[in-house]
């Protein structure tokens, strides 16, 4: 008997995510650090008590201030985007998760924890925006052969040090935050090195797009708002690695405090959501006006 098309969505989602777990709690191909106190490196695994009342106290709700945030998007990438290609989809190349050295609210926060709460928002939005859209995850053992591991594991050092805007590394947020505010269609040029090494990954592992978060650099802080808070900052692209460009950039920073009694221990990328949301659901034929 066939499926219908929402409980095959269903079992696809399920089997998405259940790749994530394998991915995230195995160990990520990207830079990950686990900050305390002054900022000085830590170990991920040394985690507060469990909070016995998570997730039973209501819903978190925050306030967001403090915002910035650049978009821009190549027109000509974007009109002809084919929603039926294969999207390879990696990992935060580098994640930075800071708290303090004493943090209630802190007993599930780490880089992993970010990255796989941004992963379940980017899977949610693509399935919207591109329902035909096959998404793989750039893993060994999944898209990637499992003797590509070394590979991969420079993989993202590459990428971050590629120059891009500006002369600056791909992995520097100076340029987005120089344009806050700002929303553009822009045929950014890209350097004959990077796209080189985007076309290289697309041809090798057949795949039409990549979607690369950059980079993500969370801070708790349990004087904000009522019962604590953080701030965020992300640079979050798509290219069409095929032909080596960029189709679109986001850019977000912004402070959210908490306005009710329940703390932010998870689910920290929800308010990018809507951000990142705002690009996807662009209307194409509008894009140069925007």
């Amino acid at each position: 008997m066939l499926l219908s098309q929402k409980k095959f969505s269903r079992i696809a989602g399920s089997l998405v995510l259940a790749g994530l777990f394998c991915f995230y709690f195995a160990g990520c191909a990207g830079l990950r650090d686990d900050a305390r106190g002054s900022g000085s490196g830590g170990d991920s695994s040394m985690q507060d008590a469990p909070c016995e009342e998570c997730g039973t106290r209501g819903e978190i709700e925050l306030k967001i201030t403090d915002e910035k945030s650049y978009r821009e998007w190549n027109a000509k990438a974007y009109s002809r985007m084919d929603s039926s290609a294969v999207v390879g989809v990696f990992p935060t190349l580098r994640v930075k998760a800071m708290r303090p050295e004493v943090c209630k609210m802190c007993h599930s926060f780490s880089a992993d924890a970010l990255d796989f709460d941004l992963a379940h928002v980017e899977d949610s939005l693509f399935v919207k925006a591109f329902p035909k859209m096959k998404r793989e995850l750039m893993l060994p053992g999944m898209r990637l052969p499992d003797k590509d591991s070394l590979y991969i594991d420079t993989l993202s050092v590459r990428l971050l040090n590629s120059a891009f805007a500006d002369g600056k590394k791909l992995g520097d947020f100076t340029p987005w935050v120089e344009r806050d505010g700002i929303e553009q269609a822009f045929s950014r040029e890209v350097p004959a090195k990077l796209k080189d090494l985007l076309s290289g990954i697309a041809s090798r592992y057949e795949v039409r797009y990549l979607s690369l978060p950059l980079v993500l650099e969370v801070e708790m802080d349990p004087d904000l708002g009522k019962s604590g808070g953080y701030t965020w900052k992300i640079a979050w692209s798509l290219w069409d690695a095929r032909y080596g460009e960029l189709v679109f950039l986001v850019y977000s920073e912004f402070t959210a405090s908490t306005t009710s009694r329940v703390a932010p221990e998870k689910e920290w990328a929800v308010p990018f959501a809507s951000r990142l949301w705002k690009m996807f659901s662009t209307d194409l034929n509008r894009l140069e006006s925007h």
